[in-house]
């Protein structure tokens, strides 16, 4: 059922089914999609009235009653809920979005997390030599930098394996598109031998193996191995610090900034400023380097 033919008296649950169909519709993210059907659950438990009946009143008991969650929890509950009201006011639901009298939640933005080379390569080692998947899978996550989802969705299309230019393009956020140099002649051979053993000619990259049928990966599942692994190496390591570690090597090495972000694919020079703060020892390295010329 479209938005333009639910009356704003029609149950919320409803409202909330044709929300999450725009969503996905739209291409926004599973996570995405997942995060906000989880809390606008939570308001309807809060609430049984209809859409209209909501007031920044209730909102703002609604908020009080999830106050003892983590800033970060009830940022992403204020997010939520101010894209389903921005959503509904959009189709002529409401009159006006209730969560616009509805204070933001202040979230720090926590620093990177990089994780030692040695500790991180001690995990890779577990992963059984018959597993190819899972070597190249981490392992790309690892030298790119790449975000998770980016791995999980890369096509044999997105590969371009021409000799000493090999390069993949990710489908970054926001639906973003960025081409990645493969300089690592280790990870391309890994690339190619995955492809002549898995015999992958088209589609996704990474499949799943349960059943047989081939089918995209799940994101829980990623998640769930790598931690398997992190079990067994005795390493405590997420996987997105992989990505974190990528960065602040580069940093590290006296990549520039530039450089970085656009490999990361960051929107925000802030955001890939923060991997610089980390790097203490690069800037005592150019300062030294500095006061040599200078003497």
């Amino acid at each position: 059922m479209s938005p333009s033919r639910i009356p704003a008296s029609h149950p919320m649950i409803d409202l909330i089914a044709a929300f999450l169909t725009d969503l996905a519709n739209a291409d926004r993210s599973v996570h995405t999609q997942r995060a906000y059907a989880t809390e606008l659950r939570r308001l309807t438990a809060f609430h049984a009235g209809s859409i209209t009946t909501i007031t920044p009143t209730i909102l703002r008991i609604f908020f009080a009653q999830h106050s003892h969650l983590k800033p970060a929890s009830r940022a992403r509950m204020h997010a939520a809920l101010t894209r389903f009201f921005r959503w509904a006011e959009q189709h002529d639901l409401i009159p006006t979005n209730p969560m616009t009298r509805i204070e933001s939640v202040r979230v720090e933005t926590p620093l990177p997390r990089p994780r030692p080379r040695a500790e991180v390569e001690a995990v890779l080692a577990v992963i059984p030599a018959s597993n190819r998947r899972d070597q190249l899978l981490f392992r790309l996550l690892l030298e790119l930098g790449l975000r998770v989802r980016e791995v999980l969705t890369l096509a044999v299309e997105d590969l371009s394996l021409e000799r000493d230019n090999e390069r993949l393009t990710v489908l970054g956020k926001g639906g973003k598109r960025r081409t990645l140099l493969l300089d690592d002649p280790k990870l391309v051979k890994r690339m190619k031998t995955y492809l002549q053993q898995t015999g992958i000619r088209h589609g996704l990259l990474f499949r799943a193996a349960k059943n047989g049928d081939g089918g995209p990966l799940r994101y829980q599942s990623i998640h769930e191995r790598w931690a398997t692994y992190c079990a067994a190496a005795g390493v405590i390591c997420t996987l997105h610090q992989l990505r974190h570690t990528h960065a602040s090597e580069l940093v590290t090495d006296g990549v520039s900034l530039a450089t970085v972000r656009k490999r990361l694919g960051h929107a925000n020079i802030q955001t890939t400023l923060r991997y610089a703060e980390q790097a203490d020892a690069t800037s005592d390295a150019e300062i030294r380097h500095w006061r040599r010329k200078k003497s």
